[in-house]
């Protein structure tokens, strides 16, 4: 009975493997190479002892750091470029009100600092300046999302917020208003997929790092479980969608409703960043299954109109990336070494 089973189990994720794989647009280019190609190595900039952190962005001479590592009380610290110090942390880590529990990205809007919670389903905004300066007294302000969960959002202004990888929507991004934490908007429906898969596990298979435009005029959705990168005109609706250089497919298995990854389940983009020139993102290209699939060592580097620039490549596996507005240095972390790390970018 036992082996019986084991071969009806298998059967039935062989016959998954060729059905569960999702077609992220109809009109989608594809390329093999980068006309272009460069190696940065990373210098040590400054220790980090604090944890882990997996997420870091740049304000002038400052750099926000989000902090992941197990048992920390707080999630964001601000290093100074100038002085070389770190402030105090702040934001508490917790379930209570302006606590954040499960951080999943972290943003500039104007004056505003933002955090997306996507275990509590919920948004804190804290003034900019404000926790640049001094920290100790921050002034959060926290919107629900009440039903929604979202694995990524971001501030548009000082309502909206553009938010991606809901369980419940069939289009790929929702516009929230923050106050009554209504969807106002929603486009880019994900057309083709598998017959009879919920909905949920459309989700999983399709989550990106979504970014966003300096100009707030376009969206980045960059796909974590295949080679598509895709662009949104906001005020169009319309988009663009690249495929390459390795041109793999989103594969899975949905065994008992559950997304499950196979052994052609591959981890392609894991962060990235915008300029007013370009649009990069960190590259991992491994299998799921592998232990640090979500660390890379590669930079695929695009223009606003799609058009493939270069791939870097990085002496370093890591988790993140962070680039500065003028192109010329890119930030990570070293978690090999524990320390904060930078680079001239050619």
């Amino acid at each position: 009975m036992r082996i019986f089973l084991i071969i009806l189990i298998s059967l039935y994720f062989a016959s998954c493997k060729k059905q569960n794989n999702i077609v992220i647009s109809d009109n989608t280019k594809t390329f093999s190479k980068f006309p272009k190609e460069g190696k940065v190595e990373f210098k040590k900039l400054v220790a980090f002892k604090f944890g882990n952190p997996r997420q870091m962005i740049t304000i002038d001479s400052i750099l926000i750091l989000a902090n992941y590592a197990s048992g920390q009380k707080y999630y964001l610290y601000n290093y100074s470029l100038k002085t070389g110090k770190f402030s105090r942390p702040y934001v508490n880590r917790g379930r209570g009100s302006k606590q954040i529990l499960g951080l999943t990205n972290i943003g500039i809007y104007k004056n505003s600092l933002y955090l997306n919670d996507f275990t509590a389903k919920k948004m804190l905004l804290l003034n900019k300046n404000n926790t640049i300066k001094d920290n100790s007294n921050l002034d959060i302000k926290e919107f629900s999302f009440k039903g929604n969960r979202f694995y990524r959002s971001i501030l548009i202004d000082g309502l909206h917020a553009i938010c991606t990888g809901s369980k419940k929507s069939k289009y790929k991004i929702q516009i929230i208003d923050l106050p009554t934490s209504k969807i106002i908007d929603e486009f880019g429906r994900l057309s083709n997929r598998p017959k009879n898969t919920p909905l949920h596990i459309i989700t999983k298979a399709s989550l990106t790092q979504t970014l966003l435009s300096p100009n707030n005029k376009k969206i980045v959705l960059a796909y974590i479980h295949t080679d598509v990168i895709e662009i949104f005109d906001i005020n169009t609706k319309k988009s663009i969608s690249l495929k390459g250089p390795e041109n793999f497919n989103t594969e899975f298995k949905n065994f008992q409703n559950r997304w499950f990854e196979n052994e052609e389940t591959r981890v392609a983009f894991i962060g990235g960043a915008t300029t007013n020139k370009y649009i990069y993102l960190l590259y991992s290209g491994k299998n799921f299954s592998d232990e640090k699939a979500f660390k890379g060592s590669n930079i695929f580097v695009y223009d606003w109109e799609m058009n493939p620039v270069k791939k870097i490549k990085l002496n370093k596996e890591v988790y993140q990336i962070c680039i500065t507005d003028d192109d010329k240095t890119l930030y990570s972390y070293d978690e090999d070494t524990s320390y904060i790390v930078s680079a001239t970018i050619n």
